[in-house]
């Protein structure tokens, strides 16, 4: 039986809070942009590109007859500047060989067994951790003469951060080395680009870190090293780095002409416009050219839900956002009609991005995607419906309860499901039902997202009428200070790193193409939350990485090419 329907009063004067949010950074910055290469000019870039990939195979990678250190060091300089899905193959050749012979000669160098340990597992090998074991004293401490070693200390802070749970020798590893590369900092900055990669290490380890604007800054790095730097190489990253950015840029055009379009912007100006920021959140999941349309169809229903999300926290009445639930529930275009007008371009927007998902995917007999993606959506607002009832009545749960409800509003099995929505080939069902049960990969990206975003936002959104956060949860529960709940939270958060790495390593039914976008997930929660919240607060660090990805261009060597 239907749920019986119920429209609201049209002429009652609501008074209507505002977090007064900022307008968008980019505007129609995209739609306007000019500084697009011709196709004449990528032709050339794409021909350039070949050449150089072909001569990177033939003279690089397949004639390495270098020791295991030098290919170790190939091998991390190809990821770092983002080019390593150029070579998947290869790399994975070479790791296959290194794992499976033996290097004594290197057997006591911090850098290499700390290299080879963590680009071991980068691979889903299950390396042990016992080879740090070597480097402990007598009472199990990391000997104290390593501290004057900072490249193979920087080695071991990058490996200790691909740690699963029950390592203590890596825990005790990002202890002992981020100590004493702190300390050490000014006489490492004698050395300018070593100082660069500690710095941004301390900052974003690589386990941790978004591609772009990592293989940006690693460009400048590598350029500037002229012990390391292969021309060839450089050469290749740069135009690779031009060539997705013309992708990129053209894309961010599409979506930007899209949301005007919607009329979400100037209709509803209450709520965050921030599509342009949900297009590089979508491309810190995947920035690689097959994944073109993966990315468009990701961006649309993600900033689309960051609406829903704000009509839910800030602006619905309580009778309006029982309606708009009621509307989802149903999910028949009829629903629309009771709804408020803000509501009804939400709900009637959201369906057309269905059916038009549906439209792209039946065809290839894909269609049942989105029927897992529509579930995820009706959790989700379900869940939103939880979260403004206890605000209302100012109710602070039980931590556990809290989790409940709002693991599911920050969303990592919805946004995984949607990462899946566009990918061509074949994902069997059995991976949707993998996902949406809520495995430990995902619910651990749930609670470094939920725990990162409280303790960074509970202090001005509880000067409006908003949730409880985890925190206030913690400190009711437990009885103690505001900086201990956030001591413990932060715990959680690591823990919940630990068994990312865990699943990512041995969860090998799953296909590395769709673990690794639940992964960089939890890299993007790392990026918006650490420190403060830069996807709402998005006018200065989300700006100037969005600027330096998708607009500040590469100079490479092509005629006619940014010149």
């Amino acid at each position: 039986m239907a749920a019986p329907q119920c429209s609201l009063p049209t002429s009652v004067q609501i008074t209507r809070p505002s977090a007064n949010y900022h307008p968008s950074v980019w505007g129609d910055y995209f739609i306007a942009l000019n500084s697009l290469p011709s196709h004449a000019q990528l032709d050339g870039l794409k021909l350039r590109h070949g050449e150089l990939m072909d001569e990177i195979e033939k003279n690089i990678l397949k004639k390495n007859n270098d020791g295991t250190l030098e290919i170790l060091e190939l091998i991390d300089m190809i990821q770092r500047l983002g080019v390593a899905y150029r070579f998947e193959k290869e790399i994975n050749d070479m790791i296959s060989t290194i794992y499976s012979c033996a290097d004594t000669d290197h057997e006591h160098d911090l850098h290499f067994v700390a290299l080879h340990f963590r680009l071991l597992r980068q691979q889903r090998y299950h390396v042990s951790s016992d080879v740090f074991a070597k480097f402990l004293d007598e009472n199990g401490d990391f000997v104290e003469s390593l501290k004057g070693d900072i490249k193979g200390m920087l080695s071991l802070y990058e490996a200790a951060h691909f740690g699963m749970p029950g390592e203590e020798i890596l825990d005790k590893a990002i202890g002992f080395t981020e100590f004493h590369l702190n300390n050490n900092l000014p006489l490492i900055e004698l050395d300018p680009e070593l100082a660069v990669l500690v710095s941004s290490a301390l900052d974003f380890p690589l386990a941790k870190r978004i591609d772009r604007p990592k293989a940006k800054s690693y460009l400048s790095i590598y350029e500037n090293d002229e012990i390391t730097c292969n021309k060839l190489l450089l050469e290749f990253a740069k135009m690779d780095f031009a060539l997705l950015q013309a992708m990129h840029q053209d894309e961010a055009r599409s979506i930007s002409m899209w949301w005007k379009d919607s009329g979400y912007a100037e209709k509803l100006p209450f709520a965050r416009d921030r599509v342009m920021e949900c297009y590089f959140w979508v491309l810190s999941v995947y920035h690689e050219p097959c994944y073109s349309r993966a990315r468009l169809m990701m961006t649309k229903i993600i900033s689309q839900i960051s609406v829903v999300d704000d009509i839910y926290d800030l602006y619905g009445t309580s009778e309006e956002l029982q309606i708009f639930t009621d509307a989802f529930e149903r999910w028949e275009l009829e629903s629309a009609a009771q709804l408020p007008e803000y509501m009804k371009l939400s709900f009637l927007t959201i369906q057309k991005t269905f059916k038009d998902f549906e439209a792209e995917l039946a065809p290839e007999n894909n269609s049942f995607r989105k029927e897992y993606l529509k579930n995820e959506l009706k959790q989700i607002v379900r869940s939103y419906l939880q979260e403004s009832k206890w605000a209302r009545e100012r109710y602070i749960p039980k931590l556990e309860d809290h989790l409940k409800v709002t693991l599911v509003t920050a969303g990592y099995s919805f946004l995984t499901c949607a990462s899946y929505m566009g990918m061509h080939g074949n994902i069997p069902r059995e991976i949707f039902d993998w996902i949406t049960s809520l495995p430990d990969v995902i619910k651990s990206s749930c609670i470094i997202g939920r725990l990162m975003n409280d303790i960074v936002t509970y202090e001005l959104e509880q000067k409006r009428n908003h949730v409880a956060s985890t925190i206030q949860c913690y400190v009711m529960e437990h009885g103690c200070l505001e900086e201990e709940a956030c001591k413990k939270l932060m715990e959680m958060v690591d823990d919940s790193w630990k068994i990312i790495n865990r699943e990512y390593v041995v969860c090998k039914n799953i296909p590395l193409s769709l673990m690794v976008p639940a992964v960089n997930l939890a890299r993007f929660n790392y990026f918006v939350y650490k420190g403060k919240d830069i996807y709402t607060h998005a006018d200065e660090i989300m700006r100037d990485n969005i600027s330096k990805v998708l607009i500040e261009p590469i100079k490479v060597n092509v005629p006619g090419i940014y010149a």
